[in-house]
């Protein structure tokens, strides 16, 4: 599996489609029809403003985050043999 998928939204699409509150992926120009692990692509996230109020409703953000898929490796790999 190699981890590849395709993003084929405008730019211009995302906040709107998303109902998103406060957009930081100002590098974001293209869609991506090859995004592969180590690309950065948008992703919308949910969270409570930064420094608000506890408790306060989230907000929607779009931003752009490292795409990737980490392996399920053991976290030690030596073997003892008996």
């Amino acid at each position: 599996m190699c981890g590849r998928y395709a993003s084929t939204a405008r730019r211009t699409d995302l906040p709107e489609q998303f109902q998103v509150d406060d957009d930081k992926a100002d590098e974001l120009k293209e869609p991506d029809y090859n995004v592969a692990p180590t690309k950065f692509a948008p992703v919308v996230i949910a969270r409570p403003p930064a420094g608000g109020p506890k408790g306060a409703d989230a907000v929607r953000q779009l931003r752009l985050f490292k795409w990737g898929l980490l392996p399920d490796l053991p976290v030690c790999t030596v073997h003892r043999w008996g």
